[in-house]
């Protein structure tokens, strides 16, 4: 936490000029994902001069438990730290560099019962978090094979990371990126071990005083590595769409859904072997001129239904 403050305060001594709108990016939580495909949605960066950093944390609560009629089994209970420090500068009007350094984490946690509770209140409860116990981390694979594999949880770390440029035309913006295997945790499955790289294509369709609307495509690549390379994917498809709402002043509200294929194949778990829909989605606030923005938000897993990340409580800001 002390690493998270420090660098969220080092941001301070960026230039703090009114920064032109824009709307936030989304990174998959789900470590499953995120230790597979190099994808992410990044809506259009807007011409600013100087460097810029922007500092966004997801703290999510996942309970993933699923079951094939052959006798395999898959279950992930844990509780998941992101946090992105992203860096970007304008080489000139139309191109620019961007990086990502992320810190992430898994953990016991301390939510199940409160989630408990509450979905019982919305009348949704979730069978799998009842019957597993609370507040433990839980991550196993049970394949043929037999395949047993029992990960356990890693604390807190410095994941993989981001580096790449992209090039805009008017209202529309290529990105390229490269993603590195950064990751210090010696526990598998929270980074790809391997260099992916992604090219993205993304622009806005609607840019006035008080709306943004973006949309982007993207496909990348990973190779397959590790005790589980049989079952993944190296190819990858996404896509999103998003759009920021300032309703008063600097004050707006900013919605994205996300797409991604599957990033696995032939587990039998629809929680591995199915595309993911999510929506990311909240406020974003200037409560001062040349104040840094505040990003307050959350994620929810739209698809596959049941047992998933559920929701992640996401705090940012930007310089």
């Amino acid at each position: 936490m002390r690493y998270i403050v420090g660098c969220l305060a080092a941001g301070l001594m960026f230039p703090g000029a009114l920064a032109a709108q824009d709307i936030p990016p989304y990174v998959p939580v789900n470590p499953v994902l995120a230790s597979r495909s190099p994808l992410y949605a990044q809506p259009y960066l807007p011409t600013r001069s100087g460097w810029h950093l922007r500092a966004v944390m997801d703290y999510s609560n996942a309970v993933e438990v699923d079951e094939s009629p052959d006798t395999r089994f898959y279950t992930f209970d844990a509780e998941v730290l992101e946090t992105d420090f992203w860096l970007t500068h304008d080489l000139s009007s139309h191109a620019f560099v961007i990086g990502d350094l992320p810190l992430r984490g898994g953990y016991n946690g301390f939510l199940d019962g409160f989630l408990n509770w509450y979905h019982k209140v919305i009348g949704l409860p979730v069978p799998a978090r009842e019957t597993d116990p609370h507040n433990t981390f839980i991550w196993n694979f049970t394949l043929p094979g037999p395949t047993n594999i029992t990960r356990s949880a890693p604390r807190t770390f410095l994941g993989d990371a981001r580096v790449g440029g992209g090039l805009r035309f008017g209202g529309l913006e290529l990105l390229g990126m490269v993603t590195l295997p950064t990751t210090t945790t010696g526990e598998d499955g929270w980074g790809r071990k391997v260099v992916s790289s992604s090219l993205a294509a993304s622009g806005e369709l609607l840019h006035t005083s008080r709306w943004l609307v973006d949309a982007e495509v993207t496909a990348g690549w990973t190779p397959t590595t590790g005790a589980l390379a049989a079952y993944q994917r190296s190819v990858f498809a996404g896509g999103f769409l998003s759009a920021r709402w300032r309703f008063a002043g600097e004050q707006a509200l900013y919605s994205t859904f996300w797409t991604q294929s599957d990033n696995w194949q032939n587990t039998g778990w629809d929680a591995l072997d199915t595309p993911e829909v999510t929506m990311d989605f909240g406020a974003l606030l200037r409560l001062k001129r040349n104040w840094p923005e505040v990003q307050v938000g959350a994620t929810e897993d739209l698809i596959p239904k049941g047992p998933a990340v559920d929701i992640g409580f996401k705090f940012g800001l930007r310089w």
